[in-house]
């Protein structure tokens, strides 16, 4: 892997592994160079280098074992028990031999530095496994990362199919009720070309409300539904402009005797008597 030198992203070129790929000799002679300058360029870069080098030579230390010193004296012995081909007798002057060179017996090997380099090429065989090991980590982490934020989304996107689905239920009870009773408010002076729906169970005593046409309310006002019942307003609850726009939750409607439905402009929070130069749309219930 190897990136531009003018824009570096650090902690991705951190998290690219090319830093223990260089430590461990599995980089290209261009992603080394490439190491020693960024390093040079990036003090992060550098210290996470340092570092990387230095968990590796703690790993190779915890990992390295000594031969066995039997196998040494093995060896030794083996020595002293092999025969010695003797040379002719000459004249030749004495030649001096180092005391501590060992000499070398023909189809003897020093095994015990065979294994020594055995461990440290077993030692360099578990920096790279821990190293292809921790990228696999890294990667499956982003993995589990995105499943997880899918989820999320998903589970988010689960949860409002079910409230819209409920909603839709609660209206089509009432939609599907015998008693039924379509009530079209038009509009007034203050707004003529208003018209809202209301569908009235007398029975069940619920309601729902959809407006074909209503122009949004000011910021600091909300719908107030009225009906009209024994000749008198009874108020039946505030909407806002989403809720009236679309179609309400079922609402109760307990009044008896009601021979109107009206909507008013009114103060947040709503009022306790109609606001009558308010009123938006009204209509009668026929029959």
């Amino acid at each position: 892997m190897v990136y531009s030198i003018d824009i570096v992203d650090i902690n991705e070129y951190i998290a690219s592994g090319i830093l223990e790929s260089v430590t461990l000799g599995l980089a290209s002679p261009q992603e080394v160079q490439e190491v020693a300058c960024l390093s040079k360029i990036y003090p992060e870069i550098q210290a996470e280098f340092i570092r990387v080098q230095k968990r590796c030579e703690e790993m190779m230390l915890e990992s390295a074992q000594a031969p066995d010193p039997s196998v040494r004296a093995s060896l030794l012995k083996t020595i002293a028990e092999t025969p010695q081909e003797q040379a002719p007798a000459k004249k030749e002057e004495a030649k001096i031999i180092a005391m501590n060179t060992t000499p070398e017996v023909k189809g003897v090997s020093p095994m015990w530095k065979m294994m020594a380099a055995a461990s440290v090429i077993l030692t360099i065989g578990v920096c790279a496994l821990w190293f292809i090991s921790n990228q696999e980590v890294k990667r499956l982490d982003k993995i589990m990362a995105s499943m997880e934020k899918d989820q999320l989304k998903n589970e988010q996107i689960l949860q409002a199919m079910i409230v819209e689905k409920d909603h839709l239920q609660t209206v089509q009870e009432v939609l599907a009720a015998e008693s039924l009773r379509t009530v079209k408010m038009t509009g007034t002076a203050m707004e003529p070309e208003a018209t809202v729906k209301v569908m009235w169970s007398k029975d069940m005593k619920k309601a729902v409300m959809h407006a074909e046409k209503i122009t949004p309310p000011p910021a600091n006002m909300q719908y107030q539904l009225w009906v009209i019942a024994d000749g008198k307003p009874v108020s039946v609850g505030l909407f806002n402009y989403d809720e009236v726009e679309q179609m309400t939750e079922p609402f109760d409607v307990n009044a008896q005797n009601i021979t109107a439905f009206a909507i008013t402009l009114e103060k947040m929070g709503g009022s306790p008597t109609p606001t009558m130069e308010k009123m938006v749309v009204m209509g009668p219930i026929n029959g």
